[in-house]
């Protein structure tokens, strides 16, 4: 549901709360476009390996740990030289191949820290924790004929059926074994959880990934399905709002139904549809972000990096995009992008700040651009409208 503000009204207490949220992160110096992170195991996989009850764990690779388990393969992943995963080998690898490997990811890892509980009653006391759900046959672990997490486990090695629902506040990972026991995981849609970064690391990562990439923006073609006449008098499709109705997933067209591309008398609209990715790709060439990042680490410096790039990066990570133009001063211009990911709950807000001959004009051009990360789901509403 949208909320009803004028224009004005909108960006003004938009711009007051972003303002607010950029201005506690530190302006730190610039840096080479591919600036160099030093990059950590997560704090969380450090506890859970200084947990374990066995020596000469891998880096990356799989191990056995009888005093945990004698039937289940454990193993790490490491990203970069730097493990990043502990986990118990639940999932086959056609499992692993089909669905989400961040929820996977979570589950296996989770299972490691409910086994080094070693009872039920303090494996039922992290669950509650996390305000993840296990429920076999309809009983939460702890209850009724669900005494032992191996019994869930018991269902996981007999699978005949596997879904994942996400979407909601909740995910659901669903399954059944071949003698029609079922088994729910309900796990909170919060990335706070289901990765093992807290913001910090994830922050650290996010930038080593962007200063990286290889990954090139790719056109979408907007579907003109409901092409309707915008307030400047341009035809739009799109017609979907993300928490105010000036942030919306719209593309702008010419009066005959193609991607308007005008930057000098349209510079808002044309900027609006390459972050919407339904540019044509000649329009990025040699544009390049100079990004000051805003977050709560203060050690992540200011970097460059290819619109293009940055695009195709985003691209890939399944988020979904709305925009919105901010105003001019004078001949610049300020637009919006807002990158939410509907299953993990949480967005990126990038600014970006350019004039029209930036857009028109052949050769680098650099923009400044500013980026806020992993601002969580339920703190937009704190952003763009007054409590």
């Amino acid at each position: 549901m949208c909320l009803h503000f004028t224009a004005s009204q909108v960006f003004d207490r938009m711009m007051k709360r972003l303002r607010y949220i950029l201005i506690i992160a530190l302006l730190a110096s610039s840096v080479p476009m591919h600036a160099q992170i030093e990059l950590k195991t997560p704090e969380r996989v450090v506890r859970m390996l200084e947990s374990m009850p066995v020596s000469d764990i891998p880096q990356s690779g799989q191990f056995k740990c009888p005093d945990l388990s004698g039937t289940i393969v454990f193993y790490t992943e490491a990203r970069d030289g730097v493990t990043v995963q502990l986990g118990a080998r639940l999932f086959s690898d056609g499992i692993r191949n089909t669905y989400d490997p961040v929820i996977i990811s979570f589950v296996e890892r989770l299972w490691v820290e409910l086994l080094l509980r070693k009872t039920t009653e303090s494996q039922a006391s992290l669950l509650k924790e996390y305000g993840v759900r296990i429920v076999l046959g309809g009983y939460p672990l702890g209850s009724g004929s669900f005494g032992r997490l191996s019994q869930a486990l018991d269902v996981i090695n007999s699978l005949s059926s596997l879904s994942i629902t996400t979407g909601g506040s909740e995910i659901d990972m669903f399954m059944r074994d071949k003698t029609g026991t079922t088994l729910h995981i309900y796990i909170p849609s919060s990335r706070d959880l289901l990765f093992p970064y807290d913001k910090k690391e994830h922050e650290e990562w996010l930038i080593n990934d962007l200063t990286q990439t290889k990954i090139q923006y790719k056109q979408t073609v907007p579907e003109l399905t409901d092409v309707k006449t915008a307030a400047n008098g341009l035809l739009v499709t799109g017609g979907e709002c993300y928490m105010i109705d000036s942030l919306r997933n719209d593309v702008f067209l010419d009066k005959d139904r193609r991607v308007l591309w005008n930057p000098m008398s349209y510079p808002e609209e044309s900027m609006r549809n390459i972050l919407m990715s339904a540019a044509d790709a000649r329009h990025l060439t040699g544009i390049v972000l100079d990004i000051t990042p805003h977050t709560y680490n203060r050690d992540i410096k200011k970097f460059r990096i290819p619109l293009n790039l940055f695009m195709g990066y985003v691209q890939q990570q399944g988020y979904r995009f709305f925009t919105g133009d901010v105003g001019r001063d004078g001949d610049r211009s300020q637009c919006l992008l807002t990158m939410y990911h509907p299953v993990y709950n949480y967005l990126h807000i990038l600014s970006v700040s350019f004039t029209p001959d930036q857009l028109e004009s052949t050769g680098e051009r650099v923009i400044k651009a500013d980026l806020s990360t992993f601002i969580p789901q339920h703190n937009i509403k704190n952003l763009f409208q007054e409590k």
